[in-house]
């Protein structure tokens, strides 16, 4: 019972910021005209302030006033309409005068699944006009609501193009059929479905091939979703060997799993992209997908964790945020950025230490459009604030026509895009963003002492929040545990286990 009232306090803060009251059950009738209707339980597609979508029931209107209320075993919270997620499947609508008046939602906190939004080529955005499929053993493809549809055999190919608001889809024998609704795809047990419209892979390109089933609806006239719903553990399957090299240590990548599992849960909770009906995008907008092939490895770290996630002691849960390589400690000197004693914690990793030049051209250049207002060519730079870690989170820039700001760590590290970088023992080019926002600049003048270029001396990789990928390596490397790894990056915090018997 006390995990239950965390888990219920869980949803509480997250989704209302307040405490919620008792309520009473109130069984609806359709005893009259005017009586309300609850109608049979089904699954939430989509969710928003306006609206539900359900499974079987179609869209239906939301009432200003609606009242939502979980159940679990013989009680029941009153919640905020945000409690009730995508993916809920024991759900009641009451209806009165056809608006939902009335939301109960039986088994709340169990989640099961993960929906995903799988984003186009390059991961370029999530809607798509065109997509290829191939199953690697029998396909239903079936229209929501009508039962129409077809059989896809393994192997072969399905093209899937929006068109006039309609999803076309020329099945495996070359037919075209026209479907006005959400579309189900889903294989024989232990199938996959391959996407063929693009590669996926960091070094090896290989044609992506996804458990559980895909959900494809339009979102405009010529453009469609593809959704991939998929059970948590199975999610992670794809999530690990993408964020995690899978030849690192098994306790490093049984933190990973941990830590993965529990931002899944929590966006699941948070259900930001509730009203676009998916959890995640698999993307670096939420945790990366299926850009790297499954690995026993990492399977064997997530089966061994099975469940595992991370709570604070009042029971709620925020994202467990992950990010590549730690600094050590804030950079402000030359001295402290040439200290190499703890690179073996950050598991030796490249991005420790690095290093950058731009001339005052290159930065004219770079920061001409980041700039709230032109400065004329830039004649200087200096930090203006760090956050509590050290992280530089307000550049000023001084130019040869006024003075401006670049203010936060995501727009100063997109701004300065390096040509070249130098890390520990190697060099890389054309960089996307600097590394980190942990840095110190050194300018450089000619004889004259007209400024001709400014060095950024930087450590670590990647936002600082949470843990450090390769700092739980060092761990694993010395010897440590997966829980000490975790107890580091996020203290305050412990473990409980999803079962059957246990609900988030």
């Amino acid at each position: 019972m006390k995990q239950l009232l965390q888990v219920v306090s869980l949803l509480t803060i997250l989704c209302l910021g307040s405490s919620v009251g008792w309520a009473q059950p109130l069984l609806a009738t359709a005893s009259g005209a005017d009586a309300p209707l609850a109608l049979p339980a089904d699954r939430v597609m989509r969710i928003s302030a306006s609206s539900v979508e359900f499974e079987h029931h179609g869209l239906l209107p939301i009432n200003d006033e609606v009242e939502c209320y979980h159940h679990w075993d013989e009680e029941i919270f009153a919640v905020p309409l945000a409690a009730v997620l995508v993916g809920f499947e024991e759900v009641v609508a009451t209806l009165f005068h056809g608006e939902i008046v009335r939301l109960d939602v039986y088994d709340p906190l169990y989640i099961r699944t993960m929906q995903v939004a799988i984003s186009k080529d390059q991961f370029r955005g999530i809607e798509h006009e065109q997509l290829k499929f191939t199953p690697t053993s029998k396909l239903y493809v079936e229209e929501k609501g009508t039962g129409r549809g077809f059989v896809v055999y393994a192997g072969a190919e399905i093209l899937v193009y929006a068109q006039d608001g309609k999803l076309h889809i020329v099945d495996g024998e070359g037919i075209l059929w026209d479907f006005d609704q959400r579309v189900y795809l889903w294989p024989d047990l232990h199938g996959l479905i391959q996407i063929n419209s693009f590669q996926r892979g960091t070094g090896t390109k290989f044609y992506p091939q996804y458990r559980g089933r895909f959900e494809l609806t339009m979102v405009e006239p010529e453009r469609f979703l593809a959704i991939n719903e998929v059970s948590l553990e199975e999610y992670l399957y794809q999530v690990v060997p993408s964020e995690m090299p899978i030849t690192w240590p098994l306790e490093a990548l049984k933190a990973q799993s941990v830590a993965a599992r529990t931002y899944a849960v929590a966006q699941v909770i948070y259900s930001r992209q509730g009203h676009l009906g998916f959890h995640v995008s698999d993307s670096t907008n939420s945790q990366v997908y299926n850009n790297q092939p499954e690995a026993a490895s990492t399977t064997r770290a997530i089966q061994e964790t099975a469940g595992q996630i991370l709570t604070k002691e009042d029971g709620t849960i925020g994202s467990t945020y992950y990010y590549s390589t730690s600094p050590r400690g804030a950079l402000t000197s030359l001295a402290q950025w040439r200290k190499m004693d703890e690179l073996a914690l950050e598991g030796n990793s490249p991005w420790y230490r690095w290093q950058t030049t731009f001339t005052m051209t290159e930065l004219t250049r770079l920061l001409s459009t980041a700039l709230p207002q032109s400065v004329g060519t830039i004649t200087g730079l200096m930090v203006k604030e760090r956050d509590e870690r050290g992280r530089v989170t307000c550049l000023g820039v001084q130019g040869t026509t006024g003075e401006a700001t670049l203010s936060g760590e995501l727009n100063i590290r997109s701004a300065l895009k390096p040509a070249n970088l130098k890390r520990v023992k190697d060099t890389l080019t054309n960089l996307s963003l600097l590394p980190s926002a942990f840095f110190f600049m050194e300018s450089r003048s000619n004889e004259q002492g007209q400024l001709q270029s400014i060095t950024f001396y930087g450590g670590g990789s990647g936002h600082g929040l949470g843990m450090s990928q390769w700092g739980a390596k060092g761990m694993a490397e010395a010897g440590l545990s997966y829980l000490d790894i975790l107890g580091k990056y996020y203290p305050g915090t412990h473990l409980i286990t999803h079962s059957e018997q246990l609900r988030y």
